[in-house]
């Protein structure tokens, strides 16, 4: 018995020199484990940051004009019967296809968008009751140009040859190539301008470029009329040219830039 008190007490140094091993053990884990907060990078929901670069974002817009123009133009005939109001459609479509060729239309840049037939009901409200009436054929075509000086002249024509109703022009940019790149080149001004903007109010200078993301490319499609009107008189008579007046249209580029800051 006074063996084992023995043994006892002489273990009690050996057990306190390992409690303070084991507590400077975990007290030197715990520093290196937020060593990282006092470093160079810092963490933000779960991403790394440079502490010395700035982001920033860059917009600029380019103004150019078109260089397409769609028109849309319909072609609508009555009949008895479903085949009666297909063929005197039918026969309408022709003779407005030859007159756009002639005006100068390549066949290629006329395209069928939709062919339609229904019937054609009236309501009794005595009655309360619908009688048939006939049927009703349409055919719609859309014509791509790339003159904008002929867009009145070709608008007047289809009407002229039995173009029932029209809906356009709506403008485009077909080759946007140039006005991509002259946008993109003034966003990244932009974003330089701003960063430095923000520098200055801090007393520091904006370095090198460390990341660039492109952003959108917004090329806006501009109607002139936004649905379809009725060609009144189609047909029917010399139709005086429309008065066309080419819209501009804006390309718009973003850009996110990071750059490095001198302090």
């Amino acid at each position: 018995m006074g063996s084992f008190k023995n043994m006892r007490e002489r273990g009690r140094p050996i057990f306190a020199v390992c409690v303070v091993l084991v507590g400077l053990l975990a007290l030197s884990l715990l520093v290196s484990g937020c060593g990282g907060s006092f470093g160079d990078d810092v963490t933000i929901g779960g991403a790394v940051t440079a502490v010395n670069t700035i982001t920033v974002q860059g917009k600029a817009t380019v103004s150019s004009a078109p260089d397409e123009a769609i028109l849309t133009l319909a072609v609508e005939s009555d009949g008895s019967d479903p085949a009666a109001s297909m063929n005197a459609n039918s026969a309408a479509v022709a003779k407005v296809l030859e007159r756009l060729k002639a005006e100068g239309v390549d066949s290629a840049n006329i395209e069928t968008a939709n062919v339609t037939v229904m019937a054609i009901r009236t309501y009794n409200p005595q009655t309360g009751q619908e009688t048939l009436t006939g049927y009703r054929s349409q055919n719609t075509v859309t014509v791509t140009l790339t003159d904008a000086a002929v867009v009145g002249k070709v608008l007047s024509a289809a009407v002229e040859s039995g173009v029932t109703n029209v809906s356009g022009p709506v403008w485009r940019l077909k080759n946007d190539s140039a006005a991509v790149v002259q946008a993109l080149s003034e966003a990244v001004a932009n974003a330089r301008d701003k960063a430095r903007a923000l520098a200055d109010a801090q007393g520091i200078e904006v370095g090198d470029v460390v990341m660039m993301n492109e952003g959108s490319i917004e090329q806006p499609v501009v109607p002139i009329y936004a649905g379809y009107y009725d060609a009144a008189g189609a047909g029917l008579g010399k139709v005086a040219e429309t008065p066309i007046s080419p819209a501009t249209l804006d390309v718009t580029a973003t850009i996110t830039v990071t750059y490095t800051l001198k302090r």
